[in-house]
């Protein structure tokens, strides 16, 4: 059952800080305190937040997450909102993730490389620093197919149904695209269920010719992967 911080509904009152803004006393690669109006605020903070502060001493805002338990409440600061973003989707969407593994996914490198990462299935680049490989491989499987559908909003605009359709003909993807689909869901599924390529490669072509019989073009690598997995097992 996915972890779950006791502040799930993004708009609830309980969330008492957007921001913090004000100067920054002090800074260490997991934390750093904010001085605002004689308060100084203790954030929790990633990597990718630490290199984005300034120095010490200077004007610096922090975007926050309260998260509660029962015997603390913790801030945590972000340098920008797709970093917050993405640690909330950790926490509330990924089995056994919580919000000190979260802060050490953050931490292995820029955010838009380990969101690819994970939409192509990429276990092996969140390994490291607190992270193992099971959970890696839950984040790729539980927070896979979110980011995918994600990017697809961000990047088609609002259509009506019928070209919607039309245009998702014109765009399925090419013979050398799915070429590299297979590729990658091959890579995928032998490291994630733990079997040889010539398994995990009938396992990927029983996934197409299962989507064939529907009628069907796997719109992302996470398709592949998550019906390949099932033959394997």
């Amino acid at each position: 059952m996915p972890y779950k911080s006791k502040i799930q509904n993004p708009e609830s009152p309980i969330r008492m800080f957007h921001h913090v803004s004000g100067t920054l006393t002090s800074k260490t690669p997991s934390d750093a305190v904010v001085e605002a109006g004689g308060v100084g605020y203790l954030f929790r903070i990633p990597l990718s937040t630490y290199d984005a502060l300034p120095p010490v001493g200077k004007h610096a805002v922090l975007l926050a997450h309260l998260h509660v338990t029962d015997d603390a409440l913790t801030l945590f600061g972000f340098a920008t909102a797709a970093e917050r973003a993405f640690f909330r989707q950790l926490i509330q969407h990924v089995s056994g993730v919580g919000p000190k593994l979260a802060l050490a996914v953050l931490s292995r490198g820029n955010l838009a490389h380990l969101q690819q990462a994970i939409r192509l299935g990429n276990f092996a680049a969140l390994k490291g620093g607190g992270v193992g490989e099971g959970t890696a491989k839950r984040i790729v499987l539980e927070l896979g197919k979110i980011l995918v559908k994600q990017t697809e909003r961000e990047e088609t605009p609002a259509q009506p149904a019928g070209e919607r359709k039309a245009r998702a003909a014109v765009h399925a993807p090419a013979v050398s695209g799915l070429d590299e689909m297979t590729d990658l869901a091959v890579k995928a599924v032998a490291q994630l269920n733990e079997v040889p390529s010539d398994v995990a490669l009938r396992a990927v072509q029983r996934a197409f010719d299962e989507l064939r019989e529907a009628k069907q073009e796997p719109q992302a690598v996470q398709d592949l992967i998550r019906r390949a997995l099932a033959y394997t097992e």
